[in-house]
């Protein structure tokens, strides 16, 4: 019979055969860790696609996103990130990226504060469906694939013939 002492420390013993067994699975990646593989700073360069600026920084951290263009917030919000495929979901657009002229503060919007502060202004010139539209549209969901090779992101929107690449910072 074996003593309650030496049943002590041979459970003690197994619980810590079963934590290396499994900090080393984790380690040579057999089982995945918690954290995506999107987390951390993508840049890129996008001068060619728009004339509004060139450096595009997306920041992916536990859930949550920010991007950045030439160092003027843009936009954040969440995402989901798995087995190549992604997910965001604007929740913000930050008031400092309008021209000075549109008068909204330096400051991050909901949609519907971003709605109410942009209404005045765009409906002179555009109709009230199509300007729900447009706020609609920032604050879209988006999903599509991705792939990581040693410091290079490459996304793809769904629906998108061209993808883009970013490297990590």
């Amino acid at each position: 019979m074996i003593s309650k002492i030496s049943s002590w420390k041979i459970l003690v013993q197994l619980r810590w055969t079963v934590l290396l067994l499994v900090l080393g699975l984790v380690s040579i990646g057999l089982i995945s860790a918690q954290a995506d593989d999107l987390t951390g700073v993508w840049i890129t360069d996008i001068g060619e696609y728009t004339q509004v600026g060139n450096l595009l920084e997306m920041t992916f951290n536990n859930g949550n996103f920010e991007f950045t263009l030439d160092g003027t917030l843009l936009t954040r919000g969440t995402y989901t990130a798995r087995n190549g495929r992604y997910t965001t979901q604007i929740t913000d657009v930050y008031g400092g990226a309008f021209d000075s002229n549109v008068g909204l503060e330096s400051r991050w919007y909901s949609q519907e504060q971003l709605r109410i502060a942009l209404r005045p202004i765009f409906t002179i010139f555009m109709s009230v469906a199509d300007f729900n539209i447009m706020i609609n549209e920032m604050f879209s969901t988006e999903t599509g694939t991705y792939s990581i090779s040693g410091n290079i992101l490459t996304m793809k929107i769904d629906g998108e013939t061209e993808s883009f690449t970013y490297r990590r910072n």
